[in-house]
């Protein structure tokens, strides 16, 4: 009898762990900057579960541009690091960008193509990517936004600009932008049952993930999506 009440006993501790979550978002990183530290923020860390976002920078940052091409080897280079480390992996394409903006802080000259036709084609190969893997997922940052009808220059804007926040900003969420991606993420992970047994979570990648703007940036605290996403994980409503 003290056996079985034992096993119950350790049943309910496990089902009542709290999920760690990560935030690995450093500002202004790209793709080539992630492939330089994934393996002190992922490999040695042994997260069951991932989110990936990176692509931002590559695709807008005249600073650290980098042809499309390059961009989907290093991304398949990443995806095959993290596998490696035996997590289950979301890959979340890159949010649309207020081009006018961007063009205010960036030489248009950069850019061969419009930044966002840019960031369509990274998402194209990406969701791709997922297609033909099927221990991969695909959650659609970009669509979450558009149908929101963000970026826009009102400050009912998802995405950062001069009504909303005072800054000419047009690439990072705001509060309610970020809270839109946690609660979004949330249902999507619980949709595909990827939370059961999956207690240490990452979340890797650039500014967005970092929390720019945001109270709590580079932590599991505050604002930023990964700290909201925590604070779903942890509140009982699992």
């Amino acid at each position: 009898m003290r056996f079985f009440l034992y096993l119950f006993l350790l049943m309910l501790t496990a089902c009542s762990a709290s999920y760690q979550v990560q935030n690995k978002g450093i500002a202004g990183n790209n793709s080539i900057d992630l492939l330089r530290r994934v393996d002190t923020a992922m490999v040695k860390q042994q997260p069951d579960l991932v989110l990936l976002l990176v692509g931002t920078n590559d695709m807008m940052n005249s600073k650290k541009l980098i042809p499309i091409d390059s961009f989907i080897q290093n991304y398949r280079v990443l995806v095959q690091r993290i596998q490696a480390t035996g997590a289950v992996l979301v890959l979340l394409s890159i949010p649309p960008v207020d081009t006018g903006y961007i063009f205010q802080r960036h030489p248009r000259k950069a850019f061969e193509v419009d930044p966002n036709e840019k960031i369509q084609q990274a998402n194209k190969a990406i969701r791709q990517l997922t297609e033909s893997n099927t221990d991969l997922y695909f959650f659609d940052l970009y669509d979450l936004f558009i149908k929101a009808g963000s970026p826009n220059r009102t400050k009912a804007s998802l995405i950062v600009n001069e009504e909303n926040l005072g800054k000419p900003d047009g690439v990072h969420p705001t509060r309610e932008g970020y809270t839109k991606m946690a609660e979004s993420l949330y249902a999507y992970l619980k949709e595909k049952r990827l939370l059961k047994h999956k207690r240490k979570l990452i979340c890797f990648g650039d500014s967005i993930t970092f929390g720019a703007f945001m109270a709590g940036a580079g932590t599991n605290k505050g604002d930023s999506y990964p700290a909201q996403l925590n604070r779903l994980l942890n509140s009982g409503l699992r």
